[in-house]
């Protein structure tokens, strides 16, 4: 399996990193400077923090901005609703903001919340009774 990287502009760096490790994410410092912070969000999948510089420079054009109109929504998944309640209020006490209204169905509960630059995150909880593999 391939590792997972998520780029992401961010206006204020040092915001950035904060909020994401208000969440309890781990920054691995080998992998950051004072143009990226390298999140781990887990064992195959890492959340590069860039300056909106360093991200545009990617890119050819502008990047987006996500605090005018989502550019995507990443989803990250939870170990039950309390879980998914959990994150989303540490998110919103970190400085976020609330997303849609809860979604409750059969086989799953989300939630969702936008960072301090408006990147949208959805964090979801699945029955795994449900999952068809």
């Amino acid at each position: 399996m391939s590792m997972l990287f998520v780029k992401l502009p961010v206006r204020d760096l040092p915001a950035a990193r904060a909020f994401y490790q208000a969440l309890g994410f781990r920054v691995e410092e080998n992998s950051s400077d004072d143009g990226e912070a390298a999140v781990v969000l887990g064992d195959e999948q890492v959340l590069s923090l860039q300056t909106r510089e360093r991200f545009a420079a990617l890119l050819p054009g502008e990047p987006g901005d996500p605090s005018s109109a989502p550019t995507a929504v990443h989803a990250l998944t939870a170990g039950g609703r309390a879980e998914v309640d959990d994150l989303v209020s540490r998110a919103i006490a970190a400085g976020g903001r609330p997303g849609a209204p809860a979604r409750e169905e059969e086989a799953s509960y989300s939630r969702s919340f936008a960072d301090p630059d408006g990147n949208v995150w959805e964090v979801v909880w699945i029955d795994h009774v449900h999952v068809v593999n």
